[in-house]
């Protein structure tokens, strides 16, 4: 029996009472607390699971590394004081994360185990798992579905990532992300990853959820280049369109489309809304963009309508260019045995380049072949800009200016290369051209020099004394290369010691052989 869950002091379960205030005193809280564990009648696993969230608390308050201070060594009342709890906190999610999956694997064994003994068939027992899992959790049978699948992945594959969790350098929305990317991944695929993660932890510093998805799905696709056409037939076939009701008379109406065709569809959408906007429309561009999808649809409907009845529309015109932005080697590009390839696409992210090769030969993935040949996917209205980038670093060729903004090709290449806000942790779409160093403190407007930042993060940037710090990529690069090539890291430091890396990808993703292997890992360590 639980001593301390029968103490009637307080008005939380066990009597313990958490302050509000967190600047209030709190002379022996700490003793009381630990005091209450030591009383604690439970299973030698039961004591064992307290004692590692302990542990996990007492690490992640004195070892810290998201901030300049540790908890333990900032001033009371200090904001360092403030964003090293935060950072604490951070840091303890990431490790009861950890616990978490362990746990929720061994539910299910045991639940699986309990069926058995009563005699359950082998393809009933633990099917019930997912429900009393996700009742204990307090969150949805579906979401506690994706939650299983994800923590049996981490467990049985990927020691390494779990550990890297435990210990607070992968934090959980990056485990978490790493495991659904690697979903109907081969097992072996997924060890060979967690290998690679154990090795170099670095490989993940400042990636918010999006870039890191797209980037271990590179990698998949490296590692397993036979399943790579299957995987995307199978995904096309998926393709759907959805409606969500949203209050005030709204609904949100979502597509899953192939990436080419949902890129070309979005550009086209923002180009002519911008246009509207310079022809003096008031609306705001993100509701044009809305205005003119429904436009669009609604004149096919009457259009379809017209020409069954013999009619000819009312008002034709010719329907607008699509363009995408594709960044492909061409040994990808002309290459039709290698499917291990990969292409950048604008506005997406990472792609298996047989996909931009199948699209341009009339054969996207899920496509329906019909002997007369007369599908409409046959026909292609994208026209495809290439940038070749460097095959050994995957870079693009250095550009700079002498004027303080950046010149559209130049915002271009940076929007192509950054993909996603630089800030780290961030995903937001990119929306201003920045100087990593200001312009007024002698930062060139250059390639090496700039960087893609969302509208939000780009002004706080300039609210304090934020300092970003270049990483180099090594000293073994030459002088002119090493000058013209962005830092391998920029470190941003908050004004009160928050810090956190924003590695600067490359056009197109290389890894490393192998762990062990003498090759330098993407995006290195930050000091300190």
């Amino acid at each position: 029996m639980n001593k301390a869950s029968t103490s009637s002091d307080g008005d939380r379960p066990g009597g313990i009472t958490p302050r509000r205030d967190p600047a209030a005193p709190s002379a022996d809280v700490l003793e009381d607390v630990l005091g209450r564990f030591a009383e604690v009648e439970a299973g030698a696993s039961a004591r064992t699971l307290l004692a590692q969230v302990l542990a996990a608390t007492l690490i992640a308050f004195t070892r810290t590394s998201s901030v300049r201070d540790p908890l333990t060594e900032t001033a009371p009342g200090s904001a360092e004081e403030a964003l090293a709890a935060l950072a604490g906190i951070g840091h303890l999610r990431a490790s009861l994360a950890a616990v978490d999956a362990t746990w929720q694997v061994e539910a299910e064994q045991r639940i699986r185990q309990d069926d058995a003994a009563e005699g359950m068939t082998p393809e009933s027992q633990g099917r019930g798992a997912g429900h009393e899992i996700a009742l204990a959790r307090r969150i949805s049978p579906a979401a506690s579905s994706f939650s299983q699948a994800k923590a049996r992945r981490l467990i049985r594959d990927m020691p390494g990532t779990v550990d890297r969790l435990w210990s607070g350098m992968v934090t959980d929305q990056q485990a978490s992300t790493v495991a659904g990317a690697l979903d109907g991944a081969d097992p072996e695929t997924c060890r060979s990853i967690d290998e690679r993660i154990r090795e170099h932890p670095e490989m993940l510093h400042g990636k918010g959820h999006r870039r890191l998805h797209a980037e271990i799905r590179d990698l998949v696709q490296k590692l397993e280049p036979e399943r790579s056409r299957e995987r995307a037939d199978r995904a096309a076939r998926a393709r759907h369109v959805s409606m969500t009701p949203l209050d005030d008379g709204m609904a949100r109406v979502s597509a899953t489309l192939r990436a080419i065709d949902a890129v070309a569809l979005m550009h086209s959408l923002r180009t002519r809304a911008e246009s509207l906007r310079a022809a003096g429309a008031k609306t705001s561009v993100t509701a044009l963009e809305a205005d003119l999808l429904v436009e669009d649809v609604q004149r096919s409907t009457r259009d379809a309508e017209q020409d069954s009845a013999g009619q000819a529309p009312r008002h034709p015109r010719p329907q607008p260019g699509l363009e995408v932005g594709i960044v492909i080697t061409d040994t990808a590009l002309l290459d039709r045995e290698d499917d291990a390839g990969t292409a950048r696409l604008e506005g997406y992210g990472t792609i298996p380049a047989h996909i931009v090769r199948d699209t341009l030969l009339g054969r996207p993935p899920g496509h329906l072949r019909h002997d007369e040949g007369d599908h409409p996917d046959l026909e292609v209205t994208a026209f495809f800009r290439r940038l070749y980038a460097a095959p050994s670093t995957g870079e693009l060729i250095a550009m700079e200016s002498p004027s303080r903004a950046f010149p559209a090709g130049l915002a271009r290449m940076l929007r192509w290369r950054d993909t996603t806000c630089r800030t780290p942790w961030c995903n937001a779409m990119i929306r201003h051209s920045d100087h990593a160093i200001p312009h007024h403190r002698g930062g060139p407007t250059s390639f090496a020099n700039g960087q893609g930042l969302c509208a939000r993060c780009n002004l706080l940037k300039e609210h304090g004394l934020w300092v970003l710090t270049p990483l180099s990529r090594g000293e073994s690069e030459p002088d002119t290369e090493r000058a013209a090539s962005p830092p391998g890291v920029w470190v941003w430091s908050s004004p009160h010691g928050a810090t956190g890396a924003s590695p600067t990808p490359p056009l197109i993703i290389t890894w490393p052989d192998g762990p062990g292997e003498d090759d330098e890992p993407p995006g290195p360590s930050p000091s300190g």
